[in-house]
């Protein structure tokens, strides 16, 4: 158990770090945008799923400060406002109201920033990336948490049979050991 738990957690890790590296460097060579110090950007982005999860992602080259975010809504309630850390930041944000969507990313540094942005729906954002779907990556997740929890019970059940040999051993009983 211990050895097929980490291996499907091994596995499964790498493929999301893979995936997760492709849809970066996509989003790195599409989207990017020079803010001069103290300015900003806006995209704008329709987004008409509204059951779904909408999705940013701010990768940065090259900046040592930190850049602010803010999303609104179409009725331009702000939905999220944070403050956001190089090298990358990739965040889920609710949809409610279908329509446009507005990402403003602000540098109140005193640095050039380089960033390249990629925001909208989730669904919508993996496929136009031509990465995978997010049932994909549900998957994934969920192969890597049954990979840990098998690792783990693999792990115990090594653990407690080393004992119970200790024990057997400690007492002369060596009939289980061949």
């Amino acid at each position: 158990m211990l050895i097929v738990g980490g291996a499907i957690a091994i596995v499964s890790f790498s493929m999301l770090g893979y995936y997760t590296l492709q849809f970066v460097n996509i989003i790195q060579q599409e989207g990017k945008h020079t803010i001069e110090p103290g300015g900003s950007i806006t995209v704008l982005e329709n987004i008409n799923n509204t059951q779904g999860i909408g999705i940013y992602v701010v990768a940065f080259a090259e900046f040592g400060g930190q850049a602010s975010v803010i999303i609104m809504d179409p009725a331009d309630k702000i939905i999220v406002n944070k403050n956001i850390n190089p090298p990358i930041a990739i965040e889920p944000f609710s949809v409610e109201l279908p329509g446009r969507y507005n990402l403003k990313l602000l540098n109140p540094t005193d640095q050039v920033l380089e960033a390249a942005i990629g925001f909208g729906d989730q669904e919508d954002m993996l496929s136009r990336k031509n990465l995978f779907s997010a049932m994909t990556v549900l998957i994934l997740v969920t192969l890597l948490l049954i990979g840990i929890a098998l690792a783990i019970a693999g792990a115990i059940i090594t653990i407690l049979d080393r004992s119970q040999i200790n024990k057997m051993k400690q007492f002369g009983d060596t009939s289980d050991l061949i």
